[in-house]
């Protein structure tokens, strides 16, 4: 057994959430390991899974700083190294005994450690229960031997993570693996992306946490902090980079010792990790606490897909291969005979020319005729060039009348070599047809059988959704504020999907535990029971998985939603005010967005929502959400069941081809008249010209896009094929409106691409041009911008005159009305609201109170973001609210939107 250190109590929130949602997952295991016990067939399993869950709890508690918790379990831990003396009936009952009694004490710390305490006088409640006695009385009637403590440490060694939780490692290595990889990607881009950075951290960590790796979590967290703190500007990417590259080292490390190639268990290296990324946020210098040890090499970790095949299932499978193996034996045989037909054509085109060429010598030119022959000599009375001439034989023949031996001229012998020709083209055209009909069959068999084996592959590929949702049931366990039901645990998903779907659906569970959340006096003031009741609803159909999560809980906080995105500057003031609550409820998708009132380890973070929408979008699906205040929330994800193999309707642009999947067309007619309203026109798209007669496709588009539906104008619909997908590669994938290319064949069997369509991205790419069409700004137009911060008025200043507005600064509100006053002009009004001698309210309704400037259009720009401060600036006549600092294209589109002529310009 190894030495646990002894470590002070943590008093990390999230350390001691991952502490008890690992320690809650042993007991449970011990829980079901002590009743099969009681079963022989199943006896010997249950030994060695209570030896391998108390090492864990020793390794776990000892790390965590519980040494009480981490002794009781070394006491278990040694009686199960001698498992094999225990495996008998008379042993079981006293064995349960002490079982029942050491989780009693051990479920009685950890509820003390949730309540914030010590984890108590463990050893103390297990001699008052007579545990010991227990333990003595077991060593008494049965006696067994334990191996030398020194030889089981050297010979057996730590059981590996992955060894432990085989089947849960099968999903969350790769995922782990795959994380890693992106997050080393990513950092060292040429312009790293934080937002995405920032959040695959935050799943590394969160994924760590529900699988029980707390190692893992705890160096996720502290990178998910660095990358936040860089995100938010508090700390820079140059600085946090050689912290977060030792990181993903050690995440490497983490892993490897989890699957049992590396030995010595990194619990040093993750402490002095965390402490030096806390001194980095700090303002300390964190060079002094990296652990002094030396990387330990660490093997690439695989990537790679497994999956469990039914023996049944792979002999299907082979004898289709079986099939294929003999339609290719009589495709070999049709090719041979293939190759006879043709060396009888050859044949036969070498009997033309040849007679083709001595008609030519006769005719064309009689001065080459062949041994001196007169012209006009018929062919076959012409001397052999093979043999000397023999003119005797000819005066004999000569002799010989009409009647007595047939004569033959030139159009005779010639007549007779067609006949002949085409006696043979008929033979060899009959022989090519039968082989044709032949081989067709043979490619209408072929087709069958691999149609049949990429179907059975397919299926090969396919998992239960019960392994996706096993996690969902320990994590609802560990909680006492909600039940959760989960319907359709039978339906079959591609394996490829189950990682990131288990995210994003944990990542749904949790936001309906944190948000749907209410007090039980409120749920019954609303006539609901006392436990939020969160279910899950699974259903396959049309090639598509459809999972719906659904809480009864307070619903979306719309009111916060719209405030959260004013703040965050997604959208201003009075784009907010136009929207639906509908529309609304879609804010959550935006990136860096939370309704929560603080951070924790389950919410605040903002990368919920997003994270979902990007995880499902990646996999080819869709995200719908509904919610009502006081009623619930309900999610929706739309998922392909597979993805590599596809039905494809194929259309004809110009002289390009394209193509959509067909589970997206709504419908296809003639177009008559005028285009609908928001079409893409994909002639103009793809620069080729109109045909006279246009067609639209309805395409489906995510509800969480302003519409459900988008109209595509193309010039004619050619065929539905099936398909194999492949990504855009590198030079297309910047296209977003390409969800990947394939290949076709034409009519003479050349192969070309096609693109596949990706409607939401199309959909986004419409809307970009448009905007960039309504906000091209009018030369003319002049903004005077007010802000007491010079920086301020320099940044947006230039930004404004990128957009091509001509700008003038005024340093507070004072000045901006005394030039307003004195007759300058301006076509817009931008200005702070905290700002000295005048600020923006006085600013607001002074210009308000002139007759000149009444009508002026007002945009207030400031950090206030609050509810009162826009209320305020809305009733003195502002025409728009916006949070500072500002997303640019916001700026650009809300100022475009008030300036004179924009309506023209929509």
């Amino acid at each position: 057994m190894t030495s646990v250190p002894t470590r002070p109590v943590t008093q990390d929130a999230e350390l001691t959430a991952s502490y008890l949602q690992d320690a809650r997952s042993v007991i449970a295991g011990l829980e079901d390991a002590t009743v099969d016990l009681w079963v022989p067939d199943q006896r010997s399993r249950a030994l060695d899974s209570l030896w391998v869950l108390s090492h864990r709890l020793h390794g776990t508690a000892g790390l965590y700083g519980h040494p009480q918790t981490a002794a009781l379990a070394a006491l278990l831990e040694r009686l199960m190294e001698g498992r094999a003396g225990l495996n008998s009936d008379s042993a079981v009952p006293i064995l349960t005994a002490i079982l029942e009694r050491a989780m009693t004490c051990v479920s009685s710390a950890l509820n003390r450690i949730e309540q914030d305490q010590s984890e108590g006088d463990v050893g103390l409640m297990f001699a008052s229960l007579d545990g010991p006695a227990q333990v003595t009385e077991l060593l008494r009637t049965q006696p067994f031997e334990l191996e030398a403590r020194q030889a089981h440490s050297e010979e057996q060694g730590e059981p590996p993570f992955a060894v432990v939780n085989a089947a849960i490692w099968e999903d969350f290595g790769p995922e782990a693996a795959e994380l890693t990889a992106a997050l080393r990607i990513g950092l060292h881009a040429d312009i790293p992306d934080l937002t995405a950075l920032f959040r695959a951290a935050h799943t590394l960590k969160g994924s760590s946490a529900m699988v029980g790796l707390a190692e893992l979590a705890e160096v996720g967290h502290a990178m998910e902090d660095l990358l936040g703190a860089a995100r938010e500007d508090a700390v820079t990417l140059d600085r946090a980079m050689p912290l977060i590259d030792d990181g993903l080292s050690l995440v490497d490390t983490v892993l490897a010792h989890a699957e049992g190639q590396v030995r010595e268990a990194p619990h040093a290296r993750i402490q002095a990790y965390r402490a030096a990324v806390a001194a980095l946020l700090s303002g300390q210098d964190p060079a002094t606490l990296v652990a002094a040890t030396p990387d330990v090499p660490v093997p690439a970790p695989e990537t790679r897909l497994s999956v469990r095949v039914d023996s049944s299932r792979l002999d299907g499978m082979l004898d289709d291969v079986a099939g294929l193996v003999a339609a290719r034996a009589r495709l070999n045989g049709l090719f041979l005979r293939q190759q006879q037909v043709a060396a009888s054509l050859d044949a036969a085109h070498e009997r033309v020319q040849r007679t083709v060429r001595d008609f030519e010598e006769r005719y064309l030119n009689p001065n080459l005729t062949p041994g001196g022959a007169p012209a006009g000599t018929p062919l076959d009375r012409q001397p052999d060039r093979r043999a000397p001439t023999d003119l005797g034989l000819q005066d004999r023949l000569a002799d010989f009348g009409a009647l007595e031996l047939d004569t033959y001229d030139d159009l005779n012998i010639l007549a007779r070599a067609v006949t002949e020709l085409s006696a043979d083209l008929v033979e060899i055209r009959a022989q090519t047809a039968q082989v044709i009909s032949t081989l067709g069959d043979e490619l209408t068999g072929l087709e069958k059988l691999t149609r049949q084996l990429r179907v059975e592959l397919s299926r090969a590929r396919l998992v239960p959704l019960e392994r996706v949702t096993a996690p969902l049931h320990r994590w609802a366990k560990r909680r006492t504020d909600l039940t959760l039901r989960i319907h359709g645990e039978d339906s079959l998903i591609d394996a490829q999907y189950a990682a990131p779907l288990g995210q994003s659906l944990l990542h749904l569970l949790t936001n309906a535990a944190v948000h749907g959340a209410q007090d039980p006096a409120e749920r019954a003031a609303q006539g609901k029971g006392t436990l939020l009741q969160v279910t899950v609803d699974a259903t396959v159909a049309d090639g598509h998985l459809r999972v719906t999560v659904r809480d009864d809980g307070r619903g979306l906080n719309f009111d916060a939603l719209r405030q959260r995105a004013l703040q965050s500057g997604h959208l201003s003031a009075g784009e907010l005010g136009k929207m639906t609550d509908e529309q609304t409820a879609q804010l959550v998708f935006l990136p860096g967005l939370s309704t929560a009132g603080q951070v924790t380890q389950e919410a605040g973070r903002g990368v919920g929502m997003d994270a979902v929408r990007d995880a499902v979008a990646r996999l080819g699906g869709r995200v719908t959400l509904t919610s009502r205040p006081g009623q619930g929330t309900a999610i929706t994800l739309h998922l392909p069941v597979a993805q590599q193999i596809a039905d494809v309707l194929v259309m004809r642009v110009g002289s390009q081809r394209v193509a959509v999947l067909a589970t997206q067309m709504q419908g296809m007619s003639v177009l008559d008249g005028e285009a609908p309203e928001g079409s893409v026109d994909l002639s103009v798209l793809w620069g080729e010209e109109r045909a006279g007669q246009r067609y639209v496709a309805r395409l489906a588009l995510p509800v969480t896009e302003d519409e459900g539906t988008l109209n595509v104008l193309v010039d004619e619909f050619l065929s539905l094929e099936e398909v194999v997908l492949r990504p855009a590669g590198t030079l297309l994938g910047g296209l977003e409106y390409l969800s990947g290319m394939t290949t076709l064949n034409d009519e003479h069997g050349h192969a070309y691409p096609v693109a596949v369509l990706n409607p939401s991205g199309l959909r986004r790419t419409r809307a970009a041009a448009r905007r960039t069409q309504l906000n091209a700004a009018p030369s003319a137009a002049h903004i005077l911008l007010v802000d007491d911060s010079l920086s301020v008025r320099r940044h947006v200043g230039r930004s404004l005159e990128r957009f091509g507005f001509t700008v003038s600064t005024a340093s507070d509100g004072q000045e901006a009305l005394e030039r307003l006053l004195a007759g300058e002009r301006a076509d817009l009004l931008l200005s702070d609201l905290e700002m000295p001698r005048m600020n923006g309210f006085e600013l607001l309704r002074a210009v308000r109170s002139s007759p000149a400037h009444a009508t002026l259009p007002v945009v207030i720009m400031t950090t206030r973001a609050g509810e009162k401060h826009q209320q305020l600036a809305l009733e003195l006549g502002a025409n728009d609210y916006l949070a500072k600092p500002a997303e640019e294209r916001l700026l650009q589109r809300r100022l475009g939107a008030l300036l004179p002529g924009a309506e023209g310009r929509a």
